[in-house]
């Protein structure tokens, strides 16, 4: 699709948004959210009306970093936050309260995809075997993400345990690849994208695809404790994701405009890059194999079922 359609939808996409229903008593809710291509959905659902149709008034509140989503979370300063499942599985297993009220967006079934691991375009490194020792760029040292990298190094036979990782942003891994601080960054769009098209990276995996196709990559999730006090506004809040989801899926072309007008990202980005997993839809197989991938790495200390996680207002979109 061209850039000048994709700024032409952009212009249109909010022209026929509903008006929310003046009389209805809505129940506030103050939700946290990165600016990032895929939380560009739950803005659609207040740009549109979703929300309050749905019987709440959400603010949503930006940050600028997951870990410090999650801190306001706990420290009660947002109702509900948007995690990438591994990490909130870890923070219950350390005391936190949280369970998942509604999934956001998984990876792809196969390569391209959001996440990956590349080198310089022009190194001698073809295959994730020749990066055994080397220095490799990880926004996180106990990630799910990291994990699932470091899953695919120990199927190509690589001691994990003498790779060199670097927590390095993903926002200044491309320069640190560029100026070959590291030999490789494990990154996410719309760097992944971005390195591509600039031609000086080049993808040697696809770490969220080919470790677990299909993995859940985001979720939202709230304190149980919250959830039990406010079911009606969680089930307002569920329905709205499940609609904005649709909404997203149901025309790519209105999708990638709406990530233009949300995060910025210059429209010829946006049109390279691959569509956003939208999903409301939960596999709890797709989820136990993230827990699992997680205990074998050390980062879960002890075994656990997927549905530990769920709270009651997401079961109905969980198959197995």
């Amino acid at each position: 699709m061209g850039i000048a359609k994709i700024i032409g939808f952009a212009a249109a996409l909010f022209a026929a948004a509903p008006a929310a229903a003046q009389d209805q008593k809505l129940a506030p809710l103050k939700v946290g959210v990165l600016k990032m291509a895929a939380l560009t959905n739950p803005w659609v659902a207040k740009e549109r009306g979703i929300f309050q149709k749905n019987g709440i008034d959400v603010t949503l509140i930006e940050f600028r970093t997951g870990n410090e989503a999650i801190a306001a979370h706990r420290g009660g300063s947002v109702d509900i936050v948007l995690s990438i499942p591994g990490t909130a599985m870890t923070a219950v297993e350390r005391g936190f309260d949280l369970v998942a009220i509604a999934q956001n967006e998984i990876a792809q079934s196969k390569g391209p995809d959001t996440g990956s691991v590349q080198v310089l375009k022009d190194s001698p490194y073809q295959k994730l075997a020749d990066l055994a020792g080397k220095k490799i760029a990880v926004s996180g040292l106990h990630s799910q993400k990291t994990v699932a990298m470091q899953t695919l190094f120990k199927r190509a036979g690589v001691d994990v345990d003498k790779l060199q990782l670097i927590e390095i942003p993903f926002p200044s891994q491309f320069d640190a690849l560029k100026s070959k601080q590291v030999d490789a960054v494990n990154t996410v769009d719309p760097y992944t994208t971005q390195l591509i098209a600039s031609g000086l990276g080049r993808v040697i995996a696809w770490d969220y695809a080919d470790s677990i196709p299909e993995q859940p990559l985001g979720a939202w999730f709230a304190k149980s404790t919250y959830v039990k006090a406010n079911p009606k506004a969680i089930e307002g809040f569920t329905k709205s994701i499940k609609e904005s989801i649709e909404y997203m899926m149901a025309d790519p072309q209105r999708a990638r405009a709406a990530v233009v007008s949300y995060t910025g990202l210059p429209a010829d980005l946006v049109k390279d890059m691959p569509m956003i997993g939208w999903d409301y839809k939960v596999k709890a197989s797709k989820w136990q194999a993230v827990v699992d991938m997680m205990v074998e790495n050390g980062e879960l200390k002890s075994k656990h079922n997927a549905d530990e996680y769920f709270a009651e207002q997401i079961k109905p979109y969980v198959t197995k």
